[in-house]
């Protein structure tokens, strides 16, 4: 219907409204050093720095990683925003209508699985949702982080999974002998495939999703090709991925800590933390939550076998909270690969609403708008200190690119990443520099050119920074730094 066709347009057009928000802030808003270390990864990839197979970020470590690799995720994310910046400049509107876009694909795939497997109308209070959610709005659309390549690629391969089922699934030919229906059925799995394996490559813990793949599968009685269709690129990017790091011989062991955690998965108060203030405060929001809580009470008292796939989705995320709870526990994007579901029941239980009675629904609209736009505010507004841009400015202004530099602050990525100059931090030896004398004898052998101190800086003990001084001649002096040279 084109009644529908026009809603979902000003649904979306709400979508990008909302996220228009400090649109031309570079990456200092929420969660900066997440951000910062992606736009630094593509910027040296635009340079020249770096490439889609050993990409490098700014931080550098003196013992593990000395070359700064950067090996958390499978960089497509990061390749299309160096695309841009070598077409169009490194601007930060480029990385914003990359973001723009990946969220209206996301929006788009979902309306496809939905409208597929539940009807139009849970389709588009889905995407809705998917609009207004808070998390949503920061994460999937606005902030430059993997995650948005990640769930737009999950959503359009979850589209194209369901888009074209078999007519006859039993009696479907080998693809040798298949007429057109069946090789474009056999293409739509492998296209869904690659962007499966494309979004778990990007975000491992998103193979989550497995379950509703291998329920519509057998629910349609496909044969093993159609299985390796989806599964062997779904795994095999990811896997080949990690093959390549441990070739590389690049450790990034100190990343493992958000695989601890465990025993906090039995504390109850641990438990809340994670659930009623990271997921229902700020991800999902409190009325979209409730809504959620509703749609599963009416899936279940219906026995609605339709939402049989979503159900087993989201049957994984306590495994996935188990194995990951330290990282779920501090980072509330660790919820974008499972916000999908959630936000599928939700739309349940606003339809419920909705037919129920229009002015109630009405009311639930403005509140979840509402309470999208001002929880996301917590996001938008939780930008990194000024000094911290002022400090990358000028490293910016007197260190030349090539220059690698150690910064006299603890556990402070963020100011090399803004100047897009690689270095080292000061922190726990030997994952970073630690603020004694005998680590900075150490990194002699390191090749680094330049000793950047804020004037303010008080992570160092001053008789420490004094002997350093009095080994490393005065560079130059800046409004807020000193620069001392290696000679």
């Amino acid at each position: 219907m084109k009644k529908n066709k026009y809603l979902l347009v000003v649904i979306l057009l709400l979508g990008i409204l909302l996220r228009l928000r400090n649109w031309n802030l570079g990456p200092i808003d929420a969660h900066p050093m997440r951000q910062t270390d992606a736009e630094c990864v593509a910027y040296f990839m635009s340079q020249g720095i770096g490439s889609f197979l050993r990409p490098k970020a700014c931080l550098m470590r003196p013992v593990t990683n000395t070359e700064g690799y950067f090996f958390l995720e499978f960089p497509v994310y990061e390749v299309l925003i160096a695309m841009g910046y070598k077409i169009f400049g490194v601007k930060n509107v480029v990385f914003r209508v990359i973001n723009m876009f990946l969220y209206l694909v996301a929006s788009g795939g979902l309306y496809i699985f939905v409208k597929k497997i539940l009807g139009e109308k849970l389709a588009l209070a889905s995407v809705f949702l998917l609009t207004t959610a808070p998390g949503a709005i920061f994460f999937i659309g606005h902030a430059i982080h993997p995650d948005v390549f990640a769930v737009a690629c999950m959503m359009l391969s979850l589209g194209l999974l369901v888009k074209n089922p078999s007519p006859t699934p039993s009696l479907d030919p080998p693809l040798r002998r298949a007429g057109r229906a069946g090789v474009k059925y056999k293409l739509n799995k492998l296209i869904s495939g690659l962007l499966l394996g494309l979004s778990v490559a990007t975000r491992p813990f998103g193979l989550i999703v497995a379950p509703v793949y291998i329920y519509f599968l057998l629910k349609e009685k496909r044969k093993i090709v159609d299985w390796l269709l989806i599964f062997l690129p779904g795994m095999g990017i990811y896997g080949c991925w990690r093959w390549w790091i441990g070739r590389s011989g690049i450790s990034a062991d100190w990343e493992n800590w958000v695989l601890t955690g465990q025993n906090k998965f039995f504390d109850f108060n641990y438990m809340k933390i994670l659930i009623w203030k990271n997921i229902s405060g700020e991800v999902v929001g409190r009325v979209i939550s409730g809504l959620a809580v509703l749609g599963l009470i009416i899936s279940i008292f219906k026995k609605d076998k339709k939402m049989l796939p979503i159900i087993l989705w989201l049957l994984m995320v306590p495994i996935y909270w188990y194995v990951a709870f330290e990282g779920n526990l501090i980072h509330q994007y660790y919820a974008d690969i499972y916000l999908v579901p959630v936000l599928i029941l939700a739309s349940v239980g606003l339809i419920f609403i909705w037919d129920k009675s229009r002015i109630l629904a009405l009311v639930a609209l403005i509140l979840i708008i509402y309470n999208g736009y001002r929880t996301s505010d917590y996001f938008f507004k939780d930008i990194v200190y000024p000094e911290k841009i002022k400090y990358s400015a000028e490293i910016r202004e007197n260190i030349k690119p090539d220059k690698k530099i150690i910064y006299m602050v603890k556990s402070d990525p963020v100011t090399l990443s803004l100047s897009h100059r690689q270095g080292w931090m000061l922190g726990e030896w030997p994952v970073d520099v630690a603020p004694t004398i005998w680590a900075f004898m150490e990194m002699r052998h390191s090749n680094f050119d330049y000793i950047v101190e804020p004037k303010n800086s008080m992570d160092m003990k001053r008789e420490d920074a004094a002997i350093i001084e009095q080994n490393y001649p005065l560079f130059r002096e800046t409004e807020s730094l000193r620069i001392l040279k290696n000679k």
